[in-house]
């Protein structure tokens, strides 16, 4: 009896440690998502304003260790107009220096919509990261929701200061307006390289577009996170 009491008191244990566990802590899928501690926050002047020819963009960059939380975090910034129907978008991404198994990313079709009877921001995100994985999102308020938990891919890169293509196309289709197909690098997997934003609020294919980064426990520790978005 003392012995099946011990058995049941350490599976207790460990049900009460697996429930505090911090999304960075365990396997790598979990490491990378947007900290439950980590509340999305926009910060626009970390994120200066690329140009050069036809192309725009942004580079991402800091060294300040006050991003540093051990729960991570994660920041954004626009870099559209107020208002637009999304189409389709296109951003090369490239991560140099930071934790590879920390997301980066677009968000696409950012707005304020009515959640529970008060305005939130709400927007979705497709992020990647140099572990060679990538996972969707969508943030309501300082809240985050998995829509594809990170995994594999083939066509990312498992290695810093790669180029990746990322490419999201909405689909138009009567009836699937609010699924997204993404293609990494111009490859595409029918099968299953496409997200639905199936829940209320729906961003319905419209709002601002901009870049996400995510600081992971261990970044700016004596270094720093550098990101450049280009489209």
């Amino acid at each position: 009896m003392k012995h099946n009491m011990k058995i049941i008191f350490a599976m207790c244990i460990i049900t009460i440690l697996a429930s505090c566990l911090s999304p960075y802590s365990g396997e790598p899928e979990n490491k990378t998502g947007l900290p439950s501690g980590g509340t999305p926050v926009e910060i626009s002047h970390l994120f200066e304003a690329l140009e050069g020819g036809t192309a725009y963009g942004s580079k991402f960059y800091t060294s300040n260790p006050k991003y540093r939380t051990q729960s991570g975090y994660t920041l954004w910034a626009y870099n559209s107009d107020p208002s637009g129907v999304f189409i389709e978008r296109t951003v090369n991404l490239i991560k140099t220096t930071g934790d590879n198994i920390a997301g980066y990313g677009v968000i696409i079709c950012s707005g304020n919509r009515e959640v529970d009877g008060r305005s939130e921001i709400v927007f979705l995100t497709i992020m990647i990261n140099n572990n060679g994985q990538y996972a969707v999102g969508k943030v309501t308020g300082a809240s985050y929701k998995p829509l594809v938990q990170w995994k594999t891919h083939p066509a990312l890169s498992k290695s810093s200061g790669i180029i990746t293509k990322i490419k999201i196309v909405r689909d138009t289709a009567p009836g699937n307006e609010n699924q997204y197909n993404l293609h990494f690098n111009d490859i595409h997997y029918p099968a299953s390289d496409f997200f639905v934003d199936n829940e209320t609020p729906f961003c319905d294919g419209y709002g601002r577009n901009g870049y996400i980064v995510v600081i992971s426990p261990t970044d700016l520790n004596g270094s720093a996170v550098e990101v450049y978005f280009y489209e």
